[in-house]
């Protein structure tokens, strides 16, 4: 919530027309934006804000415009910037000058957004929480959820993304955050990188705006690079040196448990998700929830009624078909993890891959996705559905069907799938794998 004078004090701008002094936070979208917000029209590259304005004063307060524009009645706040988004950036920029909370930010290649929900389920057993909603982590989405910030909040878990170095630096420039939480170094975004010693680099912009970090130990690659590093660093991970460890893992097909053992702590978790992957982010959010003070039994209660992150890791029982859903992003690292998952969860069925093509790996995106094919022929992985152009590289060392379509997937799969097995569907966001989700929906009637 803000005020019409933050507003100005923060872009300098100018105002057409005055009514609402009051808002609740900053929209940039007519669809879902709300009576109580104020509306900034954003320019991109393919669509003007201005042109959505007249629908924007209609449903909420008012707008933050920075064309010439006549306007039909003086009955909304209308302010007048240069730069809207600037304007958007310098709003949260303020807002945050003024916040006395804790602020959190969440990096790293892998694991970010399920390990914001669960740091932000377990803080909110003691604390007002305010957190980034799903992965909106770029230089308009964090600002926008900044703009939310009310008087009840304190505390901030934000995840911050990358695609290119600088991006980190300035979004830690808005929100100065006072911890960091680093899940892991792996090969995401190459074409704007270049190599994994970029990605670490692009991450560990965050390090200048912190003294305290919570990071995964047991990543060789992280953990060399904060040798020169001189502020506190909490580790956790399964190896004996980390600060808060995992021990007497079960990995289960729809729950993870284990001890968490930390100095002379120890006690036993269960959170419904799956994979090694997520025992990680869950002793990340552990460690930071004990860190913070949150009592054993608000985490214990917080990771019972946890609920996976739409697209990531959620699971589809339609009939005897049981379909692992991950297809909001994809690379080497998280390939690797999903299928190993397919793998264990066999037991007896057949085993179906449908990937789609790993997109921004840059110069290594031959060798990448060569090596899924070596990855499925060693997991014994029984059937190899692709979709794009560079999974073809897979079929070197795996037998299977390359489609360019998810369209045409979901028409071969028509005539193969009995209805007994389990099945992975995982590709970059691009490749809108979601499409052959949809149809397996449709063709087995899911419940």
């Amino acid at each position: 919530m803000f005020t019409l004078d933050d507003l100005l004090r923060a872009t300098e701008g100018s105002i057409l027309s005055k009514a609402d002094e009051v808002f609740s936070s900053a929209s940039i979208d007519t669809r879902t934006i709300k009576e109580s917000e104020i509306f900034f029209a954003l320019k991109g590259s393919k669509r003007d804000g201005h042109d959505f304005l007249e629908e924007a004063l209609k449903k909420s307060k008012g707008a933050v415009i920075s064309k010439d524009i006549e306007l039909n009645s003086k009955d909304k706040t209308v302010v007048k910037v240069k730069d809207t988004l600037k304007a958007l950036q310098d709003l949260a920029r303020y807002l945050r000058e003024q916040f006395k909370g804790v602020v959190i930010g969440v990096v790293g290649s892998n694991g970010k957004t399920t390990t914001k929900e669960l740091i932000s389920q377990i803080l909110s057993q003691r604390y007002e929480v305010l957190k980034t909603e799903e992965n909106l982590n770029n230089h308009i989405g964090v600002p926008l959820c900044v703009s939310r910030l009310n008087k009840n909040t304190e505390v901030m878990v934000l995840e911050l993304g990358t695609n290119k170095p600088g991006d980190i630096k300035e979004l830690c420039g808005i929100v100065k955050p006072h911890y960091a939480v680093i899940t892991n170094i792996g090969y995401e975004h190459l074409e704007g990188f270049g190599s994994l010693e970029g990605v670490r680099a692009a991450e560990f912009e965050i390090l200048p705006f912190v003294k305290k970090i919570f990071v995964n130990g047991d990543d060789d690659f992280l953990m060399e690079g904060l040798k020169e590093w001189k502020g506190e660093i909490i580790t956790f991970g399964l190896k004996p040196h980390c600060e808060f460890r995992a021990e007497n893992i079960e990995l289960k097909d729809y729950e993870i448990s284990f001890d968490v053992v930390h100095d002379y702590l120890n006690f036993s978790v269960k959170v419904p998700l799956f994979g090694i992957y997520n025992v990680y982010n869950t002793l990340a959010a552990i460690s930071v929830g004990l860190s913070l003070v949150v009592s054993k039994c608000g985490i214990l209660r917080a990771l019972e009624s946890f609920t996976p992150v739409k697209m990531r890791g959620e699971i589809f029982r339609i009939n005897g078909l049981e379909i692992v859903f991950d297809a909001y992003n994809a690379n080497p690292s998280s390939m690797k993890v999903a299928l190993e998952e397919l793998s264990r969860r066999k037991k007896n069925r057949q085993t179906v891959a449908i990937l789609g093509d790993m997109l921004e790996l840059g110069s290594i995106t031959e060798r990448a996705h060569e090596e899924l094919g070596k990855l499925m022929k060693d997991l014994n992985i029984d059937l190899f559905i692709g979709v794009g152009k560079f999974i073809n590289n897979a079929l070197k060392y795996k037998e299977g069907y390359v489609f360019d379509s998810c369209e045409q997937a979901a028409q071969f799969l028509k005539n193969i799938i009995k209805g007994t097995e389990v099945i992975l569907i995982k590709g970059s966001r691009g490749m809108r794998m979601e499409k052959i989700l949809d149809f397996l929906k449709e063709k087995n009637n899911a419940l």
